[in-house]
């Protein structure tokens, strides 16, 4: 039934093609099978649950699947061929769903991961008459054959037995880390996301990056130290995460702002399994039971909380014709329900309580903590650094997502006027994954047990870590911040004090007698100060127009930040082999004699090398 889940969403999408022309009927089928495939594969797990790994990189696609393909209905109206869509949206859901059922056969695999790529390809860019999208689709296509050549190489190498184990390693790492994001290798996210349509960025961030972990841990490390995978994850995601939440800092683009936001979030799901992995290497029993809890629960946590995002900046963007955080201002008055699902999933991200993320990153400092009090000094230094880069990443993720909240929904419309209402088909998703994660606050400590059972690690004994009365504790006190704030909302709406009335009038305007939009903060003045901190390493672009005179018409402050990794790396390496090339290319200026001297040298070369060896 599982695999019958994947071949439903590819026989959907194959009908969606053939009916591109009818463009309602191609969007019946997509909906239909995305459903339909959603359905099998819950009967599936059901019935005859896959390994403990195999399930638990599926479920975010199970998740997501379907609240994508509802949003998708409002969202792709006006924006190009529905039948295209549907076709390529189910082709990259079966391929996901298919993915971690083939841990046996590599080559499968392989050929599998492949044509997720190219179905994602054609996705990102769906809208392809932008001119800016060629340079982004390029980029995301280029990212996918890299990855792909490197997983062939590893292929190869798993075969040559006398070949360097260091280098099947590096290859395997390099190879699922470029879907993951890994730093230097992240370059594609940050460019794919915001181009990408949003209930593709949805899938693509929440479910299908995920999978380049799943290959690492299913292919690259059986048989490898335990110890050398726990740092070589603690370290890459390390990097990642805090790269990646320095990165959303500055960003304009909502989307951008998200998919480096995706990039800090997969680094904290490797350091979690980086703590897994170490604890296992030194028997740290409490080490390993929160490192498993903590990587579970932010994979889940991150699809809907990231989910909820990505379709809440597409709301956002079909209302407002744009993701630019400084040119919006006040889009809670036109989408409400869309702002405050949007504002309860980034406050989730951000790890704080009484949300879900919270208590999957407390997992996680439980573990680090567990390193720390453990005695072992590998563990202390790997425990101290987690827990360090946690704290300060959490720091700059509230300061993001402020930003993110405040510069789009807060205010006063800047320089957008005539927005559009919400849809439904756009934030019916959005309540149904807060929904689900709501669900996850109270149910985690009754999971647990089941848990353990179906990743079949009994000699595992999570009881003696506490660890249900510490999830039970932290439900409890959700419980209690949820009551009280409904009995406060309520109280708000329902009971007035006799003889004050509520009264509507303008923002407190610091004397000014007329405010205006222009006078509030926008995004970038807001985190400007954590700009001008971390600068050194962002090395931000500033275009600042000083206002001049006693009243002054005109006065603009911009800011931009090239990623890193292009700037100090790809930009270099791509520059020297240009540079290289120009040169080569000389050899090919179609001069006759040329093409001889170059055979004759060859084949010379060849008949010494023949009579040496």
């Amino acid at each position: 039934m599982i695999f019958m889940s994947a071949g439903i969403a590819a026989a959907a999408g194959i009908l969606s093609l053939l009916c591109c022309r009818r463009g309602g009927l191609a969007g019946v089928a997509g909906v239909a099978g995305t459903f339909l495939s959603v359905i099998a594969g819950i009967v599936g797990i059901c019935t005859s649950p896959p390994s403990g790994v195999s399930l638990l990189f599926m479920l975010p696609t199970l998740i997501l699947a379907p609240a994508a393909a509802v949003h998708s209905v409002a969202y792709i109206k006006g924006h190009g061929n529905p039948g295209i869509y549907w076709g390529f949206f189910n082709l990259t859901v079966a391929t996901m769903l298919a993915l971690p059922l083939l841990k046996e056969d590599f080559l499968e695999f392989l050929i599998i991961w492949e044509l997720m790529g190219v179905f994602s390809f054609v996705l990102v860019m769906f809208n392809y008459k932008a001119e800016e999208l060629k340079r982004v689709a390029w980029i995301y296509l280029l990212a996918c054959e890299a990855g792909g050549l490197l997983l062939m190489l590893f292929y190869a190498l798993s075969f040559k037995t006398g070949a360097p184990r260091e280098l099947f390693y590096i290859a395997g790492v390099a190879g699922f880390g470029l879907k993951a994001g890994f730093p230097l290798l992240h370059l594609w996210l940050p460019e794919a996301h915001p181009a990408a349509p949003a209930p593709v960025s949805a899938i693509m961030s929440g479910a299908m990056i995920n999978l380049g972990l799943f290959g690492i841990v299913v292919f690259v490390f059986p048989g490898m130290d335990a110890s050398l995978c726990g740092w070589t994850l603690l370290i890459l995601g390390g990097i990642s995460t805090l790269g990646g939440i320095l990165f959303a800092l500055p960003q304009d683009n909502l989307k951008r702002l998200l998919a480096y936001s995706s990039i800090e979030n997969i680094g904290i799901i490797s350091m979690a399994l980086g703590c897994t992995f170490l604890g296992g290497a030194f028997k740290n029993n409490s080490m390993i039971v929160f490192g498993i809890l903590g990587t579970i629960l932010h994979i889940i946590n991150h699809a809907l909380l990231k989910g909820t995002l990505f379709l809440g900046a597409g709301q956002v963007y079909c209302s407002s014709g744009t993701l630019s955080i400084d040119r919006m201002g006040g889009m809670m008055k036109k989408t409400p329900v869309t702002g405050s699902c949007f504002t309860a999933a980034a406050v989730g991200l951000s790890g704080l309580p009484p949300f879900n993320g919270f208590i999957g990153e407390l997992m996680i400092y439980l573990a680090a903590f567990s390193g720390i009090c453990s005695g072992v000094w590998q563990l202390r230094i790997a425990g101290i650094a987690a827990a360090l880069i946690l704290s300060l990443t959490g720091a700059c993720a509230v300061a993001a997502f402020a930003k993110a909240v405040g510069g789009t929904f807060l205010g006063e419309p800047r320089h957008v006027d005539d927005c559009k209402k919400e849809s439904v088909w756009m934030y019916g998703p959005m309540l149904f994954l807060l929904f689900l994660s709501l669900l996850i606050v109270f149910s985690v400590p009754f999971t647990v047990p089941c848990i353990f059972k179906v990743l079949n690690v009994s000699t595992i004994d999570y009881a003696s870590t506490g660890v249900q009365k510490i999830l039970f504790c932290a439900a409890s006190f959700s419980a209690l911040f949820y009551v009280l704030s409904t009995l406060l909302l309520l109280f708000r709406r329902f009971v007035r004090v006799r003889g004050n009335e509520n009264a509507a009038g303008p923002t407190w305007d610091c004397g000014y007698a007329k405010p205006s939009a222009r006078m509030e903060y926008t995004g970038s003045a807001l985190i400007q100060c954590l700009g001008d901190l971390f600068n050194s390493f962002l090395q931000i672009r500033r275009k600042i127009e000083p206002p001049q005179g006693l009243f002054p018409k005109k006065a603009s402050f911009q800011w931009e930040s090239p990623d890193g990794a292009e700037r100090f790396f790809w930009a270099p390496v791509f520059t020297f082999f240009a540079g290289v090339s120009d040169k080569v290319h000389k050899f090919q200026s179609g001069y006759l004699h040329m093409y001889v001297l170059i055979m004759t040298i060859v084949i010379i070369a060849m008949v010494v090398w023949a009579i040496i060896s």
